[in-house]
């Protein structure tokens, strides 16, 4: 699917939303959410060459180093997903605490690697 496809079909869903709104709000949030899923499925489909690109870059990179890399982007993506639903749901503070909190937990999964990045400058200095 293209970029001028799927921003079409995210155009049209925002309209149709829109008039749900109106007559049922709960429905709405439930349809919103459920395109919400439609659409990472369609992402996911278009993630074939990021995952070729990762698959290489997994011969050079550590496991534990890959590792880290996956977390972090699972959590980015999850955290971004919870805050947009927390925003469509009118829960602006509830989203800025998710926002805060994946980032809190990106860092404390980047912790080896900080340490692996002051072992190799010390060494360098020396």
């Amino acid at each position: 699917m293209s970029w001028i496809q799927i921003v079409g079909m995210v155009v049209c869903v925002v309209v149709l939303l829109a008039v749900l709104r109106q007559y049922n709000p709960t429905y709405a949030v439930a349809a919103g959410l459920a395109s919400c899923g439609m659409l990472l499925v369609v992402t996911l489909f278009a993630m074939t060459p990021l995952l070729e690109y990762l698959s290489q870059l997994a011969r050079i990179l550590s496991d534990a180093q890959l590792q880290v890399l996956a977390k972090a982007a699972g959590i980015a993506l999850t955290a971004q997903l919870a805050r947009d639903v927390c925003k469509d749901a009118g829960q602006s503070a509830l989203a800025g605490q998710v926002e805060l909190a994946g980032r809190v937990l990106i860092l404390l999964a980047a912790m080896p690697l900080f340490g692996q990045l002051l072992e190799l400058v010390t060494g360098l200095l020396r």
